[in-house]
């Protein structure tokens, strides 16, 4: 079941490759982040790994974009971090695409604030110096909701199959509230993950704010965006394992919209 999956995930996305190669965008972000912060905990992917209090350094590439057939979204870190138990390195991508039903159908399904729905993919892929790796595939469904105040409001819900642990479902809720003091512009966004439990991992919840404020404009950049800020990460179980330890992690953060 789990190959089965797999490769009709691939030849659907290969399918797609056509129909997408004309479609229209309407929007695009990309953007490079530094990110560097302390006591991140278990970041190594070892399960079991006791590091605590990691020292992290994050480079991440990402793209967002909307078109007429749905949106999508990249991302890519590479973490360098040191800990007590020595240093790693580690790479993550996630790449989520969303067919817009509406698209699909012809029919509008935007219902109060719901302004759509979406047949909804994920492909995780990460690797770390510790020897660990895994390539993860969620399928489900996701929707777009138009709030005041937010600029963008996302949820997922998927079917996750695991590489390295048995498959789960996964709730995924990606958020956006701009918002200005004055002539100073500042963004709040960032996700909430949640996963099931299941007979080989516990259930784990990961809130991952970011505050940043737009600087550029005060150094002479004005074409492009520079912020500055910080993130926020609590993750309780992280990657699953069962632990009275919980991720409480203040980091420093520089985001260049390109």
């Amino acid at each position: 079941m789990k190959k089965i999956l797999k490769n009709s995930g691939v030849a659907v996305s290969l399918a797609l490759v056509p129909a997408l190669s004309s479609a229209e965008m309407y929007w695009s972000d990309n953007s490079i982040t530094v990110l560097h912060g302390s006591d991140y905990y278990n970041v190594s992917h070892a399960f079991g790994d006791p590091n605590k209090d990691l020292e992290i350094t994050t480079l991440t590439l990402e793209h967002a974009s909307g078109h007429d057939w749905g949106d999508v979204f990249f991302f890519m870190d590479r973490h360098h971090g040191k800990g007590a138990a020595g240093d790693f390195n580690e790479t993550y991508a996630e790449l989520s695409p969303r067919l817009s039903l509406s698209n699909l159908t012809g029919q509008t399904l935007s219902v109060g604030p719901m302004k759509d729905v979406f047949l909804a993919m994920t492909y995780e892929m990460g690797s770390t110096s510790t020897g660990f790796s895994q390539d993860n595939y969620l399928y489900g469904i996701g929707f777009s909701w138009d709030v005041p105040g937010f600029a963008f409001l996302k949820t997922n819900i998927s079917y996750s199959v695991n590489d390295n642990v048995k498959d789960d479902i996964q709730l995924n809720v990606g958020y956006g509230v701009p918002f200005s003091l004055g002539e100073v512009d500042f963004m709040f966004d960032g996700y909430i993950d949640w996963s099931s439990a299941e007979s080989d991992h516990a259930s784990d919840f990961h809130f991952n704010p970011q505050l940043r404020v737009d600087v550029g404009k005060f150094v002479g950049i004005t074409k492009s965006k520079l912020e500055v800020g910080f993130e926020y990460s609590y993750w309780n179980n992280k990657y699953g394992v069962k632990s009275s330890d919980t991720e409480s992690a203040f980091s420093a953060i520089m985001k260049y919209h390109l």
